[in-house]
């Protein structure tokens, strides 16, 4: 029957909606019918049936569509009934679709015409046919379907042998497409082209099961009648004629000739390639009429039995397995293994689509989050550092509190002694209760400083409650971080499907062949990262195939199999991803790199390269070992794309090879741009970040030995010796005059850069840190040897480092940038602030800070005395009452000293006394300010004495 393959179709769809009939019975069962949810069911339930009736019109069933009109007519009524009477309808309208399915096997049957009549004669439905009713719609169901002739002619047309044109594998969009239609049929058609590529796999190999050429038959239907509801009417051809070919060998399981397996993986691959075209990821097929003029004459063929006599003379049941690889010119590799699949409908998971600027905000906000929870924890540990000060200090004023009560109790004794004639005189003094006003202050005083105590204690104990909810709150915004960034990672095996057609057709153009054999495709990668790496592993794959595999001859006069192998390898090494080419074939030609490079100028004739150092030439723009140009290689361009767009990921290149053995190439990169492991160092006072995977290790100040040569500094590091650079010479902070002493002083980072590893010198290793990285802005699109930027939790900016290209060229130190810095510094006035008061140190600090000077503190004058080594205060503000040493102790010291001589001393006491005045003019000090006092007199004070203390400055500079 010519409309077998529509009313196929439309029992598919029928059992395919069969759950959504019985869900949306159940809502129209169980709910009001003023409820909204019964109208939306019922208004899908409606659709949905309508659907049927305009599908059945359209291709001359006209009984059936007339049948679906009663039912509708019948199914409106349903809201009118009662309780009982809907419950009842919905009961029986469940068995239609079983009904409609029966009637379609057999549309002439006039018992399953009469049948699903007297389904709509029944009583539980509110308009039930009538007997007259009845017998028309039984004649028009049992009378033959009046097919519409622009359906038969095309029907007709499918059945007579068909020539190809070139508009029958055009990808030109149609005008009229339904944009969301299209963006449907894109996000399903990847997953289905990958398993279809599959299965075309197995059955070229002889190893598919019936399941899977029906599997695969229905895929291609899905293609043609997808492609044709979108109008790209090349995919629906090649889905069409495949469909074709193998629902023969569905109907017929043999296996398919050789030629035809051929064909049959050359069309799937031209699919994907089409599909990939229309992503913007490849060009367009230039075989795409070849292929399907093949796949055309094969579907011929099919047509009109001759392939019936090609099969049985290789009649191999398709169930069994046979190694076609090893029988056929041409060789199949493996397949690669399928993407995973739910094992049922419960374990499937439902996409979204997500617009990329809602992506971008959510990261945004994490990153924000993460600052502020960053903040939060320097608040908190803050907080930790003051309650533990807090206690340390109840902890003294206790102690003196006990010396106090002592004091108070011994004098008591002694003052309150009786005398001989007292009357008393018979009691030892410890017998009575004498007690005056100080013994009563004295035990408030006691009582007051243990509850001082007591509330000390629960600070700290709320604190370390906010600590452990605070730890909560962070691991919570690393899940958060965590998932958000997942919605831009993809698996690599995604690049499987179009690495694996890569090295086939690579093959075809070079003769040779080779198999591509790919482990790790469950790593996950960033989907702009993922994008970004597919051009240079198609470069590394199709140069390993032109350049390292040898023909099959070739490789048999050397021993080898004749099919080549190039393993594929991703392996995850925390935030980064190593990729790992390696073939089987002859490896890089030492000497003809040699000659090449000689005869372009690149190297001298005598120059001494490693294997290493010529490896790498094969790098550079337009650099080839071929003399002549095809369609494959030829024009240096293929290594140089690698090694820039690696460049571009932040990401390097490393070849390594041995004559014979093959070639290997080794890509690491980080698997996410927008957050990478970090490491966070310092150097001349700015904080740097490198990313993990540059780094080889990092070495505590004196591991290794630092030794000069006559290229610059090396470290000794077991038998290995590694450059020496200094962070600070890279970034342009400063120029260092190095020693060998003062480079082994600090720790350094071996960092591993396209002409080998190098060690930096750093002043400082402060932590691994994940950091979300931001570029620096529309104003600031390239800054050299900057990758990028990062927030950390006090706010700083931290600047992602790209190594490598400091190496190639630090940035020069400038002068005028120096002298204004210096400039800067001088301008600031420093200001040593000793006293013993913490109260009174912190007011103090606070207050000249908020001026703009910079502020050191200390507890006592020994203190003071001490910090001078490291910080040259403008101006001393210090108390005359300290233990250890007082103001005027560290006063006479100061005067006594050479840089520190005429330095200004302002003496801040509570003491207004004459001749405490006097002390401290005979003592040095310079101004002398009693409390209480307001902040503008101090700061005025501060002021005056700077300026007449600037005279000096000079030389407090230079000490």
């Amino acid at each position: 029957m010519p409309l077998t393959p529509f009313l196929t179709e439309l029992r598919h769809e029928l059992k395919r909606a069969e759950p959504d009939f019985a869900e949306w019975l159940g809502v129209l069962r169980s709910t009001s019918a003023t409820d909204p949810a019964f109208v939306d069911a019922m208004d899908a339930y409606h659709a949905q049936i309508d659907r049927v009736g305009q599908t059945a019109g359209m291709i001359g069933m006209h009984g059936l569509a007339t049948w679906v009109t009663h039912l509708l007519n019948s199914l409106a009524g349903v809201s009118a009934l009662g309780e009982e009477g809907r419950q009842a309808a919905c009961t029986h309208l469940a068995g239609w679709p079983r009904l409609a399915d029966a009637y379609l096997t057999n549309p002439a049957d006039f018992d399953a015409s009469l049948t699903i009549t007297e389904f709509l004669a029944a009583s539980e439905l509110p308009q039930a046919l009538t007997d007259v009713q009845c017998i028309s719609l039984i004649e028009k169901l049992a009378a033959p379907p009046e097919i519409p002739e622009e359906l038969l002619a095309e029907l007709t047309a499918s059945e007579a042998p068909t020539t190809v044109t070139e508009a029958d594998v055009s990808l030109v969009l149609g005008e009229d497409m339904d944009m969301d239609v299209y963006n449907a049929f894109m996000d399903e058609a990847p997953a289905k082209v990958d398993e279809f590529s599959q299965l075309t796999h197995k059955i070229a190999q002889g190893s598919s099961t019936p399941q899977d050429m029906q599997v695969a038959k229905r895929l291609a239907h899905s293609f043609k009648g997808s492609a044709n509801i979108v109008g790209i009417r090349g995919i629906a051809a090649l889905g069409h004629y495949t469909e074709d070919v193998l629902e023969y060998f569905e109907q017929n399981p043999v296996k398919p000739p050789r030629a035809l397996a051929r064909t049959l993986v050359d069309a799937s691959d031209c699919l994907a390639q089409m599909l990939a075209h229309l992503q913007g990821e490849e060009e367009a097929p230039v075989r795409a009429y070849e292929v399907l003029t093949a796949l055309v004459e094969w579907a011929n063929k099919v047509k009109s039995g001759e392939i019936a006599e090609m099969s049985e003379a290789d009649d191999i049941s398709v169930s069994a397995p046979s190694a076609v690889a090893s029988e056929s010119a041409e060789p199949f590799p493996p397949s690669i293994p399928a993407p995973a699949r739910p094992a049922s409908a419960d374990d499937a998971v439902a996409n979204l689509r997500v617009p990329v600027t809602t992506v971008d905000e959510l990261f945004r906000l994490v990153g924000e989050l993460n600052n502020k929870i960053g903040r939060l924890e320097d608040r908190v540990k803050g907080a930790t550092e003051h309650a533990k000060g807090l206690l340390t200090q109840n902890a003294s004023v206790q102690q003196r509190v006990m010396d106090l009560e002592k004091l108070v109790a011994f004098r008591g004794l002694s003052i309150n002694k009786p005398s001989a004639d007292s009357d008393d005189s018979a009691f030892d003094p410890l017998e009575l209760d004498r007690y005056n006003e100080l013994h009563g202050a004295t035990r408030a005083l006691v009582e007051v400083t243990a509850d001082a105590r007591e509330i000390a204690t629960s600070i700290e104990d709320e604190i370390a409650g906010i600590s452990g909810e605070l730890s909560q709150q962070v691991q919570v915004g690393r899940d958060l971080q965590h998932h958000v960034i997942s919605t831009r990672m993809t698996p690599v095996s995604a690049l499987f499907g179009r690495l694996t057609r890569n090295v086939r057709q690579t093959c075809q153009q070079t003769g040779k062949e080779a198999e591509l054999v790919i482990t790790g495709g469950d790593i996950l990668v960033d989907g702009d990262v993922l994008n970004k790496l597919a051009d240079p592993l198609l470069h590394v794959l199709r140069n390993a195939v032109d350049h390292g595999i040898e023909t099959p001859e070739a490789r048999r006069d050397n021993g080898k199999p004749p099919v080549g192998v190039v393993n594929l390898d991703f392996v995850r090494q925390g935030t980064s991803v190593v990729v790992k080419i390696k073939d089987d074939g002859r490896g890089l030609d030492y000497e003809r790199i040699r000659d090449k490079a000689i005869a372009r100028g690149l190297i001298t004739a005598g120059a001494g390269l490693t294997q290493a150092e010529l490896a790498r030439l094969t790098l550079l723009a337009g650099f080839s070992t071929r003399d002549a140009v095809n369609e494959i290689s030829g024009r240096g361009v293929g290594m140089d794309v690698v090694s820039s767009r690696l460049a571009e990921l932040k990401g390097s290149v490393d070849l390594r090879s041995e004559p014979n053995q093959g070639c290997e190439v080794v890509l690491r990169l980080q698997a996410s741009l927008v957050t990478q492991q970090c490491l966070l160092v310092e150097s001349a006072m700015q904080t740097f970040a490198i990313p993990i995977h540059d780094i080889v290790q990092a070495l505590a100040p004196g591991l290794g030995a630092i030794v000069s040569a006559e290229d610059g500094w090396k470290l000794i590091l077991g038998t290995e010796q590694y450059a020496v650079h200094t962070l600070a010479t890279l970034t342009g902070a400063r120029e260092l005059a190095a020693t060998q002493m003062s480079l082994s002083a600090l720790p350094a980072v071996l960092v591993r850069t396209g002409e080998g590893t190098v060690a930096i010198i750093v002043d400082r290793v402060v932590s691994t840190r994940d950091l979300i990285v931001k570029g620096l802005g529309r104003y600031l699109p390239k800054v050299y040897g900057i990758a990028g930027a990062s927030l950390l939790g006090d706010g700083s900016v931290v600047p992602l480092l790209n190594v490598p290209e400091l190496l190639f060229q630090p940035i020069a130190v400038s002068s005028a940038a120096e002298e204004l810095a210096e400039a800067a510094r001088r301008q600031v006035r420093r200001v040593l602030v000793v006293d013993d008061s913490v109260s009174v140190r912190k007011s103090l600090t606070q207050l000249l800070q908020d001026a703009a000077f910079e502020v050191v503190g200390a507890g006592d004058g020994l203190e003071a005395i001490h910090m001078l080594d490291s910080f040259k205060p403008h101006v001393v503000c210090t108390d005359l009452e300290m233990p250890n040493m007082n103001g005027l102790e560290l006063t006479q010291h100061l005067r006594r000293r050479d840089d520190t001589t005429t330095l200004p001393i302002i003496m801040i006491t509570s003491r207004s006394m004459d001749k405490h005045r006097d002390q401290a003019k005979s003592a040095g000090v310079d101004y002398y300010v009693t409390k209480p006092y307001t902040d503008a007199e101090l700061l005025k004070i501060v002021h005056k004495a700077i300026a007449e203390g600037g005279k000096e400055e000079a030389i407090l500079v230079a000490a």
